[in-house]
């Protein structure tokens, strides 16, 4: 579909039934680390079968990087840093509701990588290695099993800690019968079902960032530029080759790329694309 904004591109991401959620700002440039955070408004495009929403956040205290919806519609924004001084903890976890009226705040921690909700309203949130061993500020941080499951107003349900995660580079949550997550030091990608492990697949050759399977494997991103697709062999998934995202005319998109589920987006210089695999 076409689309161009006149705001600047923050981030995004896939929800579970595959709307692509953009967060944009006029401000040209970010003060990730600033803190106390000031107040800015972000504009949050729902976009689901060509058709565009927008909700516009009002005076919020966060740079948030990460988004994704509630069954409600209700909107959750998070910020991937979260300072602390002694009891003093910064709420990084704001919920709008559509007509961007903020109903709570929590915490969810330092260190975030990814946050995505599943169909019974957890948050999945995976963490980078300072929001797992912690920071001057975090002597016992909130993300030390790397993978968490919160509730929707941020009160843990399950933790991750068995599996010894250094960082949890990749999280795609189909449904709580249906997450994975890809960690290291081990490169493993686990499946898993009801927060218990169904299935578990040693990545070799590359880290990856975010990934779909298709009938043929796995297409992941592994850096900023690139996509490659990835053959299943038993227990192993090994790369294969380049994958290149191309337009209607032939041209490689060259922009921001988001995979949930079996949805994959492409966010081109003047159209988004979708593909379904």
């Amino acid at each position: 579909m076409d689309y161009s904004s006149d705001l600047n591109f923050i981030g995004g991401k896939v929800t579970r039934d595959g709307t692509l959620l953009l967060i944009e700002s006029d401000i040209l440039e970010l003060e990730f680390n600033e803190r106390p955070a000031m107040k800015h408004n972000w504009t949050i495009r729902i976009i689901k079968e060509n058709m565009i929403k927008s909700v516009r956040l009002k005076n919020v205290p966060l740079v948030p990087t990460e988004v994704d919806m509630f069954s409600d519609g209700t909107i959750l924004i998070v910020q991937v840093r979260c300072s602390k001084d002694g009891n003093d903890i910064e709420r990084n976890a704001r919920r709008y509701n559509p007509n961007g009226q903020l109903i709570e705040a929590f915490t969810l921690g330092d260190g975030i990588e990814h946050v995505q909700i599943d169909d019974k309203d957890t948050i999945w949130v995976s963490y980078f290695d300072e929001g797992i061993f912690g920071t001057s500020e975090w002597e016992y941080p909130m993300g030390s099993d790397g993978l968490i499951a919160y509730t929707i107003g941020g009160d843990k349900l399950w933790g991750a800690s068995q599996y010894g995660i250094i960082d949890c580079y990749a999280l795609n949550v189909v449904s709580t019968k249906e997450v994975y997550f890809y960690f290291y030091d081990e490169s493993f990608l686990v499946y898993l079902n009801e927060r218990k492990e169904s299935a578990r697949y040693r990545i070799e050759g590359d880290t990856v960032d975010q990934f779909v399977f298709d009938q043929k494997g796995l297409i992941a991103q592994t850096d900023i530029y690139t996509i490659k697709r990835f053959q299943i062999r038993n227990r192993t998934i090994v790369p294969k080759e380049k994958v290149q995202l191309i337009d209607e005319n032939g041209k490689r998109i060259i922009g921001p790329v988001f995979m949930r589920g079996s949805y994959l987006y492409a966010y081109g210089k003047e159209a988004i694309y979708k593909v379904v695999f």
